[in-house]
């Protein structure tokens, strides 16, 4: 049986993964901050350069979303977190109440709301998303290890 090895890429990805997975975990909702910043600065480096090509209005779209998101992107993300944790909430509740309307009630048709409804509330008036950033830091770890794992067949 032919041995393969990772390729420097592979190995780089790898290790990338594990890092990030690490950073998120360790800092959590900073560095949804940080990912804000980063996003609005090429938002606001692609609108100069789009009005430096004389693509106005593609610039100009580019600049105001940049520096919206660098102005206002907590009480933006605070915003949408809010919205979407409260339109999970009702549709975990509406889909509660349809299955405790059947008359063959499923432990999954019954669990699945349930667990909806708690999620939209951590999201909305919890802590919901430092436990999500840290699920996919964990997630990012794994993946890098068993990354580095296959990398020594």
């Amino acid at each position: 049986m032919a041995k393969s090895k990772k390729t420097n890429s592979e190995l780089f990805s790898s290790l990338l993964y594990i890092l990030i997975g690490a950073l998120l975990i360790i800092f959590r909702s900073q560095t949804l901050g940080w990912a804000m910043t980063v996003a609005g600065v090429i938002f606001v480096i692609c609108g100069v350069l789009d009005v430096c090509k004389k693509n106005f209005a593609s610039g100009a779209v580019s600049l105001i979303i940049g520096i919206v998101i660098l102005i206002l992107g907590w009480t933006v993300a605070h915003i949408v977190l809010l919205v979407l944790g409260i339109m999970i909430t009702i549709k975990g509740m509406v889909a509660l109440y349809e299955a405790l309307k059947k008359k063959k009630k499923r432990l999954p048709e019954i669990l699945y709301p349930i667990l909806s409804i708690v999620t939209g509330l951590m999201l909305a008036f919890g802590n919901g998303l430092d436990i999500m950033i840290i699920i996919v830091g964990a997630l990012l770890i794994v993946d890098g290890v068993i990354g580095l794992i296959g990398s020594k067949k």
